[in-house]
């Protein structure tokens, strides 16, 4: 696993004052991806796109990478307005567990990082996406996960396709259910994402969350 990065902050951090709202991408890359991968990037792609038709959430929302198979981050945190979106490469199986640690740790870096710079930030989202089921020891990425969701740390979304283990994403990411996506609508999934971080970033902090319905690309699952 690629060791965690830490930048206490950058000019970014002086320059833009607003108030973050960080989102770690945890995205499955292991070779069964090979047939979706291009979606996958275009669906990055139209992320930023849409999310730079708003000033205010370009500017406050941040972007992290981390794929696995193996395990890497691939982007660390950057302002929308900032971000490049990567084109991602399949390779490897699906070590989830090792992937949620690794996704928690920049999350909870970036946090230290906001309080030292003294800039205020929204509770951080972790979207997991992935299309099969875990082939490492997932139960330790669990507990470190339900603990930061129990304390408050984190809002949790995941998303599988029909070959993914509901059953496990069910449990990592309870109490909210899991979304099984629908016909590799990723682009479509990118932007549902989008549109519901928009008003998140100009909400009051701690307000209940309002999202859309994913029907158009998933349907929660039971």
């Amino acid at each position: 696993m690629s060791s965690p990065i830490f930048e206490p902050f950058g000019e970014d951090m002086f320059l833009n004052t607003e108030r973050r709202c960080p989102v770690i991408l945890c995205l499955d890359t292991s070779s069964s991806m090979t047939p979706h991968i291009g979606i996958v990037n275009q669906g990055l792609r139209a992320l930023k796109a849409d999310l730079q038709t708003d000033i205010l959430a370009s500017q406050r929302v941040e972007i992290a990478i981390v794929t696995f198979g193996p395990v890497q981050l691939v982007q660390d945190f950057v302002t929308v307005d900032h971000w490049v979106p990567p084109t991602l490469h399949p390779q490897g199986n699906t070590p989830l567990g090792e992937a949620l640690i690794q996704s928690i740790q920049q999350i909870t870096i970036r946090k230290r990082a906001y309080r030292e710079a003294g800039v205020p930030y929204y509770r951080p989202w972790l979207w997991l996406v992935t299309d099969g089921a875990p082939t490492d020891n997932w139960q330790k990425g669990l507990n470190v996960a339900q603990a930061e969701i129990q304390r408050g740390g984190l809002e949790l979304f995941t998303i599988g396709t029909d070959g993914a283990d509901f059953s496990i994403l069910r449990t990592i990411s309870s109490p909210r259910q899991p979304v099984r996506l629908r016909d590799a609508k990723y682009r479509e999934m990118f932007v549902w994402l989008s549109q519901s971080l928009k008003p998140v970033s100009k909400s009051d902090p701690g307000s209940k969350l309002q999202l859309p319905d994913p029907r158009e690309w998933g349907e929660i699952t039971s």
